[in-house]
């Protein structure tokens, strides 16, 4: 029952981060210590997660960091490679 469980949750997190991930949305993300970085964005709890991952640390530690909306000269979405298919489109 247990591994079941386990399966079943690491399921859930899947779907959750390809969700995340693939917002339709884009927004800026600055934080003093690790920069600026344009993500997908649904809600700002998302662009938070997103970013948070992007830059290896845990969203708590970044919870003081600014959403913004994006400009045109702030640069493409970044994705980590499983979300994004062969030829650079996203997936």
């Amino acid at each position: 029952m247990t591994e079941e469980r386990e399966a079943l949750h690491r399921r859930a997190y899947q779907r959750s981060r390809e969700e995340r991930w693939n917002a339709p949305g884009r927004s800026r993300v600055v934080h003093p210590k690790y920069g600026a970085v344009v993500v997908p964005h649904s809600s700002n709890l998302t662009a938070l997660l997103n970013a948070a991952e992007y830059w290896g640390c845990d969203w708590l530690e970044i919870r003081d960091a600014e959403v913004l909306a994006t400009k045109p000269g702030d640069g493409p979405v970044v994705k980590p490679r499983e979300f994004i298919r062969k030829g650079g489109e996203p997936a």
